[in-house]
């Protein structure tokens, strides 16, 4: 773990998981984290841009964009709570958990849409 004065980071925060990924449909980058605290809660940010990232691969795109470097050049959105999932029959939290992009098809955020499968 880096030290609290390390400028080593891309996002502020301390996560138990993190997950960083392009959405094809707002044109930005949004992170799905945990918090390290274990409370079954999943967390977004994204990034505050003044108009849309085009992707090199999308039509119309720029192949020789550093698009991703992006992620350094802007800040982050305030986390906002994604969803609050329910105690295990134990009644523990989850502590640890992902975005599973791909999962709908053409529903899918990494398509364009807006579902995505959490676990």
């Amino acid at each position: 773990m880096q030290p609290s004065s390390s400028t080593a980071y891309f996002i502020e925060g301390s996560f138990m998981y993190v997950d960083v990924f392009y959405s094809p449909r707002h044109l930005i980058f949004t992170t799905v984290c945990m918090a390290r605290y274990a409370d079954s809660t999943f967390y977004y940010r994204y990034l505050e841009v003044s108009q849309g990232i085009l992707s090199p691969y999308a039509p119309g795109g720029d192949s020789s964009s550093g698009y991703i470097e992006n992620i350094l050049n802007y800040k982050w959105s305030a986390q906002q709570v994604l969803y609050k999932a329910a105690p295990i029959l134990s009644g523990k939290h989850i502590y640890s958990g992902g975005v599973h992009r791909g999962y709908y098809s053409s529903g899918d955020v990494l398509n364009g849409d807006q579902k995505m499968l959490l676990s």
